[in-house]
């Protein structure tokens, strides 16, 4: 049989490994290798063999070169959160999420490596990882090839095997690994990488063999840290007090047609102002009639946004136009039509009528059915401030506070140039936000 000879490059890929890696195990000559000329060779019974016996160990079963098990490993109740002297009382963090930007990841994930991992493989070919640990402490470990499904709120249409990017993501509600059957009484430690950025978990506090795992929480808790680190550039404006408040103020949000690269470039023109207005008017360029009437044609799957169909078109086509006559009649339009909505969904739903700080409430609820409490992607409680303090604010003719809102545009005292590009288009962004919340 001819023997099957690799190149380092090979190597590299079949281990999963960068060839840095490789390179400098041939240089310790920790890897079995042939230099040919001036270039390495590797033979791939021989690398399978090195393989093979790095992973066997009287304390290991190797199931695949991306699943062992480790017969026995010392129990874990968690890591100290301080300094402490013999006979001192300690502070043990049981159950937590750290992210690459803090650096107890780094002490954290040194001492999970050094008790799972280094024995059993290159580290610098790791970029996730899952942990279980059993009650007759056993322990799972599984590397790189773990078979994660996300349950995603989509902002389209999508088909079965169509390609899914972030910006199709409306929300991220849960983290499932799928053909890995995780048990109540098990301690869990996940890895997990998203762009430059990695992310850990870990719950400790079922060993103390009393404490039971909810599987189903730990999903959505998974999710939730998972929506995190994708979407981390979006959470950071929203952390940023001056950016955000600037944004807010300017009446923009993080809109379900914004989350991702959209709403990142937008804070960027509020942290450095240089060409502001220019740059502000490129980004809403990108907002033309055919984006805008992908999305919007998704309203009318909703009975009470297609009982509406011809007035909302009548104002989403008045934008379209690009005219200021046309950015007026959006606002003027779609401004009564944000309360309307609510309120005859809030009639229809619980039969009494409503005051403005009733709809605000009842929006709120709703987006936290749909999406979920604080740290979503709908922020149904920044949501709930926008409608208060931007749509729903009121106005005083005699200290001249006539910002533009639901009442200053209904009572006729808003000031003109506030009836501009910008307020129009999110008058749009506001609507197709409750049509997630509603639908």
């Amino acid at each position: 049989m001819e023997e099957k000879w690799m190149t380092l490059d090979e190597v590299a890929g079949y281990l999963q490994v960068s060839k840095d890696s490789v390179y400098r195990l041939v240089q310790k000559n920790e890897i079995p290798a042939s230099k040919i000329g001036n270039l390495w060779r590797f033979k791939k019974e021989e690398v399978d063999e090195w393989f093979k016996k790095r992973s066997s160990t009287p304390n290991i079963v190797t199931l695949n070169p991306y699943h062992i098990r480790l017969r026995h490993v010392e129990r874990l109740e968690g890591f100290s959160v301080e300094d402490v002297a013999p006979k001192g009382i300690a502070k043990v963090l049981a159950r937590a999420f750290v992210c690459s930007d803090d650096p107890e990841f780094y002490l954290y994930s040194d001492q999970i490596s050094k008790l799972f991992l280094n024995k059993h493989y290159l580290l610098d070919g790791i970029h996730n990882y899952l942990i279980l640990i059993h009650r007759d402490l056993s322990a799972d470990v599984y590397v790189n090839n773990i078979p994660i499904q996300i349950r995603m709120l989509s902002k389209r249409n999508l088909k079965v095997g169509e390609s899914v990017r972030q910006d199709d993501i409306a929300n991220i509600t849960e983290l499932r690994f799928v053909g890995i059957d995780i048990k109540e009484d098990d301690c869990v430690i996940f890895c997990f990488k998203r762009g430059w950025k990695f992310g850990l978990f870990f719950d400790f506090r079922q060993a103390d063999q009393k404490t039971l795992l909810d599987i189903d929480s730990l999903y959505h808790i998974l999710g939730g840290y998972y929506r995190y680190l994708t979407f981390q550039g979006v959470y950071s404006v929203l952390e940023t007090e001056r950016v955000f408040e600037e944004l807010f103020s300017d009446g923009w949000f993080p809109f379900i047609q914004l989350l991702g690269e959209d709403f990142q470039e937008l804070a960027k023109f509020y942290k450095d102002k240089k060409r502001f207005s220019s740059a502000i008017e490129a980004f809403i360029d990108k907002f033309d009639g055919d984006r805008i009437r992908l999305f919007v044609e998704r309203w009318w799957a909703n009975p009470l946004f297609k009982k509406k169909q011809k007035i909302l078109e009548a104002g989403i086509n008045a934008y379209i136009s690009g005219t200021n006559e046309g950015y007026i009649t959006c606002i003027k339009t779609l401004y009564s039509e944000i309360e309307g909505i609510i309120r005859i969904r809030y009639v229809d739903e619980l039969g009494n009528d409503p005051k403005f700080s009733d709809l605000i409430a009842y929006i709120e609820r709703k987006a936290v059915g749909k999406f979920g409490p604080r740290g979503s992607l709908g922020f149904p409680d920044v949501f709930y401030r926008y409608l208060k303090d931007i749509i729903f604010k009121d106005f005083d003719l005699k200290t001249g506070k006539v910002d533009l809102s639901r009442h200053t545009a209904s009572h006729g005292v808003a000031d003109e140039k506030d009836y501009n590009r910008m307020k129009a288009l999110q008058a749009i962004l506001i609507l197709d936000q409750i049509f997630f919340y509603l639908t």
